[in-house]
């Protein structure tokens, strides 16, 4: 709770200059260890799929994209931005290798799901 305060009073203080600027965007991601591999999950909400690309090297995955803002209104002035609208790039590690990896993903109500399943054999 007190850092929440101090981040607002901080807030408070910025000059409007300073609150309009665009911020680094990193998604919020949970990797997760299954039965059957790997389950990564990025919170994208307002990202559309068709930005999104997810590539495979070695033993990383990168996920890339952008938000934009889509309810521009022609004649209004932004008083206040705290969302970004700007590219993303996360790269993820793991402990193996995934060039012959099965990757899948799929976008729902703004989470992206990427499921690895290593190859077997």
């Amino acid at each position: 709770m007190e850092h929440e305060l101090i981040r607002l009073t901080r807030r408070l203080m910025l000059s409007r200059r300073e609150r309009l600027l665009p911020s680094r965007w990193l998604p919020p991601a949970d990797l997760y260890s299954t039965p059957d591999g790997w389950l990564l999950k990025l919170e994208l909400a307002g990202v559309t799929p068709e930005s999104i690309e997810v590539r495979v090297c070695g033993r990383s995955i990168t996920v890339q994209g952008e938000r934009r803002d889509g309810l521009r209104v022609e004649g209004h002035t932004c008083y206040s931005m705290e969302i970004a609208y700007c590219t993303f790039r996360r790269t993820f590690e793991f402990p193996i290798d995934l060039d012959r990896a099965a990757v899948a993903s799929e976008y729902d109500h703004g989470m992206l799901l990427v499921t690895i399943t290593p190859e077997v054999g």
